[in-house]
């Protein structure tokens, strides 16, 4: 199947050859950018569409749970939430098959951001405002059957301008963290201090202000605690991360721990950094380095044996808590913090935010710990609350065009986007 880019004002056309899967509902998306003034048609595009597999299994499995409404002992139900009231225009150039996730998450300003920065938006409701992103569906040239919906959504000339290759269908542009498990795991720390979290890949680890240090499973059984003498003040959080074969703790002035995996400190330096008495620093590892993130939303680089190697201030608006620090974890090749204000954020080795989801959880007063293995983020609350999470996006439908298109101030922009059923 082929997708097409025609610039009239250029000459130029653009032909990608799409493989599609063989599935029950197919479609084309379709792109018009009109002269404003004369109403001359200077770009279209036509692309096939693609809905994802895991749709389709959660329309059958609605159907059946709705075909059941009603019955005694009713034990099913369905999952996943693949609504489809928004259309997107973003300006990603990443293929279709390649989903928003833990490692692709690029919220930055380029074509290869994933899912990339939203230049125009709308919903099913029709809309005539002074929204510089929003458009209006096209009551008129819409319409439904048995076997297609027609969509056609219009832009006018101060909307969605810049520039665009991809339409999503869903209810959020950007991804959603799923809880996948929540549970007390029956210990707590002051909720002026809170946790940082390591692992070693298999386990999970923190460290209260006091010295204890816990090893828990990925269900969050605690599997075993230990008191490492370590001892620092009562409402800072010790940071935490894992270098193989060792442990590494740093509290709020700076004082670094090296610990074995039984618990014993082996050695501690000082590495000349600190932060807010309240807060303490979040810790990472990338198996070479340690990265300490400061209350300051100072980055730190540093090496085993406490040596500060560079340090770099968080290019951009990191929000925090009340007098509570950040959590980070290490995910090649991208730090992830925790905010205790609800926001996980994905940052370069030297600062920069990549992007920022909003997070489940809320904690102004203390560092809510985090980690990751494999796909998944684990996190740990002051109270003791454990949670895994999953970091996705919900889309229904997405497509990439051929090439970019640019709309400026003195275009409008149609959309026509069909969904055709063949039994």
């Amino acid at each position: 199947m082929k997708s097409i880019v025609k610039d009239y004002l250029t000459g130029k056309e653009y032909v990608e050859i799409k493989r599609k899967p063989d599935l029950p509902i197919k479609g084309c998306a379709s792109v018009y950018l009109y002269n404003a003034r004369t109403g001359r048609l200077e770009l279209e595009a036509h692309t096939p569409n693609i809905i994802y597999p895991e749709i389709y299994a959660w329309l059958r499995s609605y159907q059946w749970d709705k075909f059941c409404t009603g019955a005694y002992n009713k034990s099913i139900s369905y999952s996943g939430y693949w609504e489809m009231d928004n259309i997107f225009l973003s300006s990603s150039s990443k293929p279709e098959n390649e989903r928003v996730g833990i490692f692709t998450f690029n919220a930055t300003n380029t074509s290869d951001g994933n899912p990339g920065i939203q230049i125009g938006w709308a919903d099913k409701s029709t809309y005539s405002g002074s929204d510089t992103m929003r458009g209006t569906p096209n009551t008129a040239e819409s319409y439904a059957t048995n076997n297609r919906i027609h969509w056609v959504f219009d832009w006018p000339t101060h909307a969605a301008n810049g520039t665009f290759q991809t339409i999503i269908w869903g209810n959020n542009f950007l991804p959603y963290i799923d809880i996948v498990l929540n549970k007390g795991i029956g210990i707590s720390t002051r909720s002026v201090s809170g946790f940082d979290l390591a692992t070693d890949g298999t386990f999970l680890y923190t460290l209260t202000y006091d010295g204890i240090f816990y090893k828990i499973s990925t269900s969050g059984d605690v599997l075993s605690s230990i008191d490492t003498g370590i001892s620092s003040y009562d409402q800072s959080c010790i940071g935490i991360t894992f270098m193989d074969p060792y442990f590494y703790a740093i509290e709020w002035n700076g004082t670094l721990h090296k610990i074995s995996t039984s618990g014993v400190v082996l050695n501690t330096y000082n590495t000349g950094i600190n932060t807010n008495s309240s807060t303490g620093f979040g810790l990472a590892s990338d198996g070479t380095y340690l990265y300490a993130l400061s209350y300051e939303k100072v980055l730190y680089k540093i090496s085993a044996d406490g040596t500060v190697i560079s340090s770099h201030n968080i290019e951009g608006s990191m929000d925090q808590g009340y007098d509570s620090g950040f959590s980070l974890t290490y995910v090649s090749p991208y730090l992830y913090v925790l905010s205790p204000r609800y926001n996980l954020y994905k940052i370069s080795l030297t600062g920069e935010i990549i992007g920022v989801v909003g997070g489940p959880i809320y904690a102004g007063y203390n560092t809510v710990g985090i980690t990751s293995i494999g796909e998944y983020f684990y996190v740990l609350n002051y109270d003791g609350n454990f949670y895994k999470w999953h970091l996705a996006d919900h889309y229904f439908a997405r497509t990439r065009l051929a090439a970019p298109v640019t709309k400026t101030n003195q275009q409008t922009l149609k959309v026509q986007y069909d969904f055709i059923y063949e039994e």
